[in-house]
């Protein structure tokens, strides 16, 4: 997971949701008001911001291995639309409040019936239903930075509110699910790139920070699991000084 900057949101959104506001609609009553195709816009705007990324696992969305039937992607609320706690603030169609999501592991019967998966099989947002966070906050860059990875593709994080956030509520490590074993191909790949380059005479200090720039500045479209990518070269600059 990394940091989310978030853009300018659509025009009719903001229209929309000042005239839910007039009405005093609740959260769930205002985000049904979101329709097509104000819905896809505001979408392809929260991917835009993201990279077209899964704002928890860092997939590429949409994900290529869905069933049919479901979506590859789809919008989530940070502050749920119906907390626990019953608070309105406006969270239904507040555009920093939403971002974009994969299918969270989801899967569906032959038959085109949805099958109700068992918890520990789904990730991101199916997983984490109507939970609140206890810190994360993929808009704040500082909540994010006790995150680490492990080599075989498992995310953690020294900071146990953050763990609790990424392997309890999001369940970023479910044994079920191929996002592990994604980010640990892609953090195959850049090692052996790493040694490539290493063999051609190549400073690891410089190709380090030299990758970690070109991550830097990807904008619409970033690699997908970046998030491990970056860990590993700021561990491997750090320990070639």
């Amino acid at each position: 997971m990394i940091e989310v900057k978030k853009g300018s949101e659509p025009e009719k959104l903001k229209n929309l949701r000042e005239e839910c506001q007039k009405e005093k609609l609740s959260p769930k009553e205002s985000f049904r008001r979101l329709q097509n195709p104000l819905k896809r816009q505001v979408l392809e705007c929260l991917k835009r911001d993201q990279g077209q990324l899964c704002v928890y696992c860092m997939s590429k969305i949409p994900r290529e291995d869905k069933d049919p039937g479901i979506s590859g992607q789809t919008i989530e609320h940070f502050i749920p639309l119906e907390p626990e706690d019953g608070r309105d603030v406006g969270q239904g169609l507040d555009y920093q409040n939403l971002f974009a999501v994969c299918h969270g592991n989801t899967k569906w019967h032959e038959k085109g019936v949805r099958r109700t998966n068992f918890k520990v099989d789904l990730t991101c947002d199916k997983h984490r239903g109507n939970s609140e966070f206890r810190k994360i906050d993929p808009c704040r860059k500082e909540t994010l930075k006790t995150i680490f990875y492990t080599m075989d593709g498992k995310i953690g994080a020294t900071d146990p509110d953050v763990e609790f956030d990424l392997v309890d509520t999001l369940n970023l490590n479910c044994a079920s699910s191929p996002i592990v074993s994604e980010r640990k191909a892609a953090l195959d790949a850049l090692i052996a790139d790493i040694d490539m380059g290493l063999s051609q005479g190549e400073s690891l200090h410089t190709y380090c920070i030299d990758r970690l720039k070109k991550f830097s500045d990807e904008q619409d479209s970033k690699t997908p699991y970046v998030g491990i990518l970056t860990w590993y070269l700021q561990s491997m600059a750090k320990a070639s000084l």
